[in-house]
Formats: structure tokens, C-alpha cells, sequence
């Protein structure tokens, strides 16, 4: 029996002010272009730049193996190198300085078990914004040749540009802003981290290494979900050991140490679980259709919603990666859940980096729990900040109506963003040269009135207040994301064995009271429920619309008798899961 609709009146076409193709409400529904979404760029890694010294960069991301070392660059590289001395004086284009640049690491073998490729002329064909980035490393044996970018591949990315301070992202002028405003150095750094991006997106990362080449200058980069940490500018020509020393230390580099991240499996075309996987996105007739998103009628409540199976189908698509994630259960022990393309994703290089899935439980039994919802984000790390899959609990265990049932939970071990470390490390040396500064400073024996100094300058970094971001999780239904207690800052936004934080860095913590660094902390976290929701927008009429959210109400009365305010109450938190009811007609 179908369900019956209210009754509506009549439709009425009506126009909205303000809502040309250029009006604000139009920007806001549209996807934002390039140039919009770079721009958001610059805005969310605002002040989030931190200075490191080349030596101490590589010793404490790049560790040498044990009693290895590197060998001085060759009179031959020094040579090689020696051919890049020109581009000051003459008119080098960028794709001469990369051609160059690609043939002298490549020809030289300076990062065995890597291989550097270019691919500024072509674009992936699973990318809608068309980006190109000038080159990256690959496994020697896996390195393309079509001249693509390879998002889903790259180890350590490469970007070339021509001329020097017009075209520099950054200053290491200490008097001067590290991330300068000047339109043409924006524009490169907004390119450079929506390289980035691209990269975080379509890889499970937990930080990712760059070379940018400038002329004959270069950078390194080490990009995570709090920021950036950038190498002085060096001159590879008169300094090729520096250049060589890096790219021999991330030649000698695990997986773990260039930022994959060691909980996440690629799963190869045509092995078991990728088959496994298109098996289980294929319809099955026993599949329950959902009647006015809510009434399921004649059906059995252990079969699969069938659009669950079909937003499962949409994420296998054929050019994108898919993986195998490991989630921590309560025992300790991982459990492993299979995922194509993310079905949600926040576009932002720092903060949470939440990503939503549709993913196959493999151990699962039950055809309706084969497909579970599975959230992976960089949560806020601080005291009085629980996690997500604890409130969900919680709830549950209060008896709170409509809240998603937590399959299983934790933090990733040894995952957490270290740029807010390195920040404190130089705030701390500079605040003990600022103390024995003062201490050699001479005591005054006179009254004469003593000439005025500058006070010594404190790079000070400041960051914008962010509103509070948006969940994922949730069923007509409540998310769990915030808990009743205060979080200590504003969040942006939105078994093997792992290797430990880097050498010298202990990996970011809960703050205590006196946390002065301004970059916020994130750890990588992931959580699985059993629901998968449809979107609010998916109501069927106003009655079912009012039914969803006098469902919602009741669910944040309940919480807030329980003690937990949720506080990010929105469209995006609200989502419809349908009820198998029985058909009283049916025989």
C-alpha cells in the first residue's frame, strides 16, 4: 500500500529577489569556481605558516637510517646543477627550469626508489577543476608516463616558478608578515595549497611534503591539518648539498615518513575485496524501497535500504582510489571497513578534513549491515573535548531517542598534527634568547636618563575566529559531534605497528589551561555507525518535513536532559532515516 500524501495547496511559481546568476544567494548553491575556492584557501591557512631551518626540518621529519649518512654532492651534480645558474639573467620559462630540473634528478638517481615526472600540461581525468601540477615523485615502478598529474599516487609534489621574490609564497624577512600580500605571491600560494588539497582528498594522509623550485632557489613544505611548516629559501646552485640531501633522505623515506597514512590499504583492481565490493553495489530485489522516505511497506527490516546500496554503487567509480580503513575498536584491536569515493567531503586543507563514506563491512552478516556509514575527520585535541563516539554512547545509553548506533570508534595511534609543536619550539627559543638578552644587558649605575631601544620584536601570530563547523553524522536524528562541554577553542570548518611522532616532536596533546600556541590540534580520528541517512532535503512533503523535525526536537530535549548540548544545529546535522512499519492491508 503506498503512502498516502498530505494535502497541499495549490503550487505557486514565485521569484526570489536577489537571486541572479551573480547574487550572493546564487554564489552560496553554485560550486564555487577555482580562483573562489583558492581564495577560501588563503583565508583558512591565514597565519597557520611556520618557519624551520632546512637541517632541523629534515632531522625531524626526515631521519637518516641508522648509520647512514649522506655523501657530499659530486663535482659532476654540482655541474649538472651549475646549468641553472642562468636564470636570473636569461628569460627561463618554468617549463624549461622543471624540463631541466626533472632531467638532473632523474639522470642522477638522487631519490632511489623514486622517480620524478612531469605533468604540467595535463589534467586527471576524474578532476572537474582541471588542476596541473608541474611535477611529483612516484615509486620508481609505478611512474606514469601520460603526463598527469596522478592526484591518488604522488609521494612528494613539485611546483616550478620562474623569477624570485615576485613569485615567492613566503618571506623569511623576520620584520615582515611570513605570508605576504602582495597579489602575485597570494595567487602562487593559493595555487600551491590547492595542490595540496588535491592530494589530502584523494590519499589517506597525514601530512604531505613539497619541493617548490624558484629559479634556481628552492623551498621545502610539510603541509598537515594545522598548518604548514616552510624552509628558508636556499640556492640549490651555489648549495646543491642541502638540495641533495634532501631528496637522498626522502629516496631512503618509509611510506609512513612522506605522509601515507598506515591505516589505509589501497585495494588493487581486480583483486578479492575490489570485486567484493562491485558484488555487493549491484540492486538485489529484496532491497527495500523507501515510500515517501519514511514508510516501508510488506518488507523485511533486516534487507537493505535500496538507496543505500545505490549511494554505494555512485562512490566505486572507476578512476578513483578506493581503500581499506582500519577503525580502532574497544579492545584495541582495528577493525576494517572497504570505501570508494568519499559521498561528503570538506574542501578545506586545515582543520577537521571530514570526510563521510558509504562502506562495506566485510564481517558483516545481516544484508542491512553490510553497508554502514563510516566518518573519518582530524578532531580538535584538547581537554574537555570528547569525542563524537563517546557522546553517541552516552546517548544511547541515556535512552535519548533518535541517535545513530556506534559500530565502533577511536583515535588513530600516533596520528596528530606536530605544526602547533614546532610553533611552541620557536616561540620557546625565542623567548629564552629574549631572556639572555636581558641578562647581558647592562645594569644602570646613573641617573642619567637612559636612550630609547626597540623592544625586540616577537613574531606574534594571530587567528581569525572561525564559526563553528558543521557535522556529518546524525539521523533524523541527532549528531554527536559537539558534547555538552566547552570545547577550549573554535574548530575551523568544518594491526600494524605505526611509527612514532618525529624525531625531537612529541605530537600534539590536550592543551593544558596556559596553551598560548594559536594553531589549533587535531588528532585523526574515525567512527562507524550503523545508519545511512538521506539528507534533509529529501523530504517528501511539508507534513513528513514537520515530522523530521519534531522528531529532531525531541531527540536535543532528550540530550539536554542527559547534560549535552549539541550547538551546531543545522540543515547539514539533520538527516532522515526511513522505519520499516507493516502494512495492516497486506495478507
Amino acid at each position: 500500500m503506498a503512502c498516502v500524501a498530505n494535502q497541499d495547496t495549490p503550487h505557486k511559481d514565485r521569484t526570489i529577489t536577489g537571486t541572479g546568476p551573480h547574487s550572493a544567494l546564487a554564489r552560496s548553491l553554485r560550486k564555487p569556481t577555482l580562483q573562489e575556492f583558492r581564495q577560501r584557501l588563503i583565508q583558512d591557512m591565514t597565519n597557520r605558516s611556520v618557519p624551520l631551518s632546512l637541517q632541523e626540518f629534515l632531522n625531524t621529519f626526515l631521519p637518516v637510517p641508522h648509520k647512514q649518512k649522506p655523501r657530499r654532492a659530486t663535482a659532476t651534480l654540482v655541474k649538472k646543477f651549475s646549468v641553472l645558474k642562468d636564470v636570473r639573467t636569461k628569460d627561463w620559462k618554468e617549463d624549461d627550469i622543471a624540463q631541466t630540473f626533472v632531467k638532473v634528478v632523474n639522470d642522477a638517481k638522487l631519490t632511489p626508489g623514486l622517480k620524478l615526472a612531469l605533468s604540467q600540461y595535463n589534467y586527471d581525468a576524474n578532476d572537474a577543476s582541471k588542476q596541473k601540477i608541474d611535477a611529483a615523485f612516484f615509486p620508481q615502478a609505478a611512474t606514469p608516463t601520460d603526463g598527469k598529474p596522478h592526484w591518488a599516487e604522488q609521494l612528494v609534489s613539485v611546483e616550478f616558478k620562474k623569477g624570485e621574490t615576485m613569485y615567492d609564497p613566503f618571506e623569511d624577512n623576520e620584520k615582515k608578515a611570513m605570508d605576504p600580500d602582495a597579489l602575485s605571491r597570494k595567487e602562487v600560494r593559493s595555487q600551491i595549497m590547492s595542490y595540496a588539497q588535491m592530494v589530502f582528498e584523494r590519499q589517506p594522509r597525514t601530512h604531505l611534503f613539497m619541493l617548490f623550485v624558484i629559479g634556481q632557489n628552492f623551498r621545502v613544505l610539510r603541509w598537515d591539518r594545522s598548518g604548514v611548516v616552510v624552509t628558508p629559501l636556499i640556492d640549490y646552485v651555489l648549495h646543491p648539498d642541502l638540495l641533495y640531501e634532501f631528496l637522498w633522505r626522502i629516496g631512503r623515506a618509509s611510506m609512513a615518513q612522506l605522509g601515507l597514512d598506515p591505516t589505509a590499504k589501497f585495494i588493487k583492481p581486480g583483486s578479492d575485496e575490489y570485486k567484493k565490493m562491485d558484488e555487493l553495489a549491484k540492486k538485489v530485489a529484496t532491497d527495500l524501497v523507501a515510500e515517501c522516505s519514511k514508510v516501508v511497506v510488506n518488507g523485511d527490516e533486516n534487507n537493505m535500504f535500496a538507496y543505500v546500496r545505490e549511494k554505494f554503487n555512485e562512490s566505486l567509480e572507476e578512476e578513483w582510489p578506493r581503500w581499506k580503513l582500519s577503525v580502532p575498536q574497544e579492545d584495541g584491536s582495528m577493525r576494517y571497513f572497504l570505501v570508494g569515493k568519499p559521498s561528503f567531503t570538506t574542501s578545506s586543507l586545515v582543520g577537521r578534513a571530514t570526510q563521510g563514506y558509504v562502506a562495506m563491512d566485510p564481517l558483516a552478516k545481516e544484508p542491512k549491515k553490510q553497508l554502514v556509514w563510516l566518518k573519518d575527520a582530524w578532531r580538535t585535541f584538547y581537554n574537555l573535548v570528547e569525542a563524537e563516539g563517546v557522546v553517541l554512547e552516552q546517548l544511547k545509553k541515556d535512552g535519548v531517542p533518535f541517535i545513530p548506533t556506534v559500530v565502533c570508534h577511536g583515535d588513530l595511534p600516533n596520528q596528530a598534527t606536530v605544526t602547533p609543536d614546532i610553533w611552541e619550539k620557536n616561540q620557546k627559543a625565542l623567548e629564552e634568547e629574549q631572556k639572555r638578552a636581558a641578562e647581558r644587558k647592562p645594569k644602570r649605575t646613573s641617573r642619567k636618563k637612559p636612550k630609547r631601544r626597540r623592544a625586540a620584536r616577537t613574531p606574534a601570530v594571530s587567528v581569525p575566529a572561525a564559526a563553528p563547523p558543521a557535522s556529518s553524522v546524525g539521523a533524523a536524528v541527532v549528531s554527536g559531534l559537539p558534547s555538552g562541554t566547552k570545547r577550549r577553542r573554535d574548530e575551523v570548518d568544518d594491526q600494524q605497528v605505526l611509527p612514532p611522532p618525529p624525531h625531537g616532536v612529541e605530537g600534539s596533546k590536550a592543551d593544558d589551561a596556559d596553551d598560548k600556541c594559536p594553531l589549533r590540534r587535531h588528532r585523526h580520528y574515525r567512527i562507524v555507525v550503523e545508519e545511512v541517512g538521506l539528507p534533509l532535503e529529501k523530504f517528501e512533503n511539508g507534513y513528513h518535513l514537520v515530522a523530521v523535525i519534531h522528531d529532531c526536537i525531541g531527540a536535543h530535549k532528550h540530550a539536554a536532559q542527559a547534560g549535552i548540548l549539541h550547538r551546531d544545529i543545522s540543515g547539514g546535522n539533520i538527516l532522515i532515516y526511513p522505519q520499516v512499519v507493516e502494512d495492516p492491508e497486506s495478507p
